[in-house]
């Protein structure tokens, strides 16, 4: 499969000259879209006409025009994303795949051989253009826009062995750098396309555990609060050899592991638990040949989960333009007191900017976000003492007449239907107790390697629901979400 073109461009610059970071073209791809596609094909615009028709599809402003568009903004339109059309003077261009990250575009034009429009479904440059362009705003991330329009020689040879005269090659920018830099070494065992370099040096092996919850608390007796955990496994590993083989056991002392989702890279994976013993109460036994990058070697849930780490309580009771808050958290327990940060967000829509608040709180500090529409509470590293997790803050919250923004309008959250926010992080804990056993990690050919293993638990949403008010559900649930 083969691409068109690529471009990059910014969705924040007024310049139309460095509006545009970098395009690349392939006259052979597009020969080769003329020769398939026949009396349908159409031509591609300029640059700068293919950006302002981008911007416009994806919402922007162009020169400084909002505006209500039927075509582009009503209902009766069907949502291809990340795939766009683009009207222009010599026609529709069709199908663009967009990645938009951080105020950066990210476009390709795959070839669709086919002289009708077919589902994307059978168009495989779709996924490989969409997998290019998520590497290569990986690999801009942390440049800047001026960073970028200088990179373009870099980009240039990138997309030379990636992408050579626009045919998909290599979707992997981790694999396509060593290319660049490093000479091939002639080998007697064959090397794989996304191991175009042997590793030389120490050996080191390194495991990272994140596990998320997912809660909400809705404060109400004939409404049970809902919550999922679920987690990762993630592993770079940097070990001599062509193919190296890596052997680890998943192991759970404390609840069961299930639906496991594993990288294509692994060769092997246990199905079902391994026997219970002593040593290992509930394990999964992994194998697989690590590729060069950081990468997720499965995916699990955690069905059982009975109680939630941190329960609360939250009130508020609006008169007039003053809010009157009370919220009271507690630690679990079987948690880990000890956090990297966790903190209380409490947004208001719907109420306008917050112009004064007075606050008492029996840990930490209270504080309002830069544009004054979220009050937060900055709980710190720890709920007290180990003995008493029991903590509490209360607030009179003053706001000024209000004047929203489309970004604090909600249709429900009016009066004293609202939520709090819980945020936090955890240090080497994960709640499932799910970790690498150092004493099953095999790694073939057998070699003297560094272990290193890390564990976090964080949130990926947690709400707690205002007593006083409305909740959102779609539906009241007959059971406890971990069912």
């Amino acid at each position: 499969m083969s691409l068109r073109k690529i471009l990059i461009f910014s969705t924040k610059s007024k310049d139309c000259e460095r509006q545009l970071l970098f395009s690349r073209a392939f006259p052979v791809a597009e020969k080769k879209a003329k020769q398939a596609q026949d009396k349908n094909y159409v031509s591609l615009p300029s640059d700068q006409e293919l950006v302002n028709g981008l911007l416009f599809e994806l919402g922007h402003l162009v020169d400084g025009v909002e505006m209500f568009n039927p075509r582009r903004d009503s209902c009766v339109r069907v949502e291809e994303k990340p795939v766009v059309e683009v009207s222009t003077s010599t026609g529709i261009i069709w199908p663009l795949v967009v990645v938009e990250q951080k105020g950066l575009v990210y476009c390709c034009l795959p070839v669709v051989e086919a002289k009708e429009r077919p589902p994307l479904l059978q168009i495989s440059g779709v996924t490989l253009g969409f997998t290019l362009l998520c590497g290569l705003a990986d690999y801009l991330r942390q440049n800047t826009e001026n960073e970028i329009y200088q990179m373009k020689t870099d980009l240039y040879s990138i997309l030379n062995i990636a992408v050579p005269f626009g045919k998909v090659m290599d979707v992997n920018i981790d694999a396509v750098l060593p290319k660049l830099t490093c000479k091939y070494n002639l080998i007697s065992q064959k090397q794989p396309a996304w191991k175009p370099v042997l590793h030389k040096g120490k050996n080191h092996v390194y495991f990272a555990i994140t596990e998320y919850i997912k809660a909400v608390l809705f404060g109400r007796e004939n409404v049970p609060d809902i919550w999922d955990l679920y987690g990762t496994v993630s592993c770079k590993a940097e070990l001599e050899g062509v193919t190296p083989d890596i052997t680890i056991n998943i192991t759970s002392d404390g609840l069961p592991l299930d639906n496991i989702l594993i990288h294509p890279c692994v060769q092997s994976a246990d199905t079902s638990i391994i026997s219970s013993s002593d040593n290992c109460p509930n394990s999964r036994r992994v194998r697989f040949t690590p590729p060069l990058e950081m990468f997720t070697v499965c995916h699990y849930t955690v069905p059982r989960l009975q109680q939630l780490p941190v329960s609360g309580c939250y009130e508020m009771k609006l008169t007039g333009k003053t809010a009157t808050l009370s919220v009271t958290l507690q630690l679990n327990c079987i948690m880990k007191n000890a956090m990297e940060y966790c903190e209380l967000q409490i947004p208001f829509y719907n109420k306008g900017q917050i112009s004064s608040f007075d606050s008492n709180c029996t840990l930490g500090n209270t504080m309002l976000s830069p544009d004054k529409r979220i009050f937060v509470w900055n709980i710190g590293s720890k709920f007290t003492t180990k003995t008493t997790q029991n903590i509490s803050m209360e607030a009179t919250v003053n706001f000024i007449e209000a004047q929203t923004t489309n970004a604090y309008e909600d249709p429900f959250c009016k009066g004293q239907n609202s939520y709090a926010q819980l945020f936090f992080k955890v240090p080497d804990f994960t709640h499932s107790g799910c970790y690498i056993d150092p004493k099953t990690v095999q790694v073939s050919p057998n070699a003297k390697f560094k272990l290193t293993t890390v564990q976090e638990y964080m949130t990926a949403e947690y709400k707690i629901w205002n007593i006083h008010g409305d909740i959102l559900t779609s539906n009241i649930p007959i059971s406890v979400g971990q069912t």
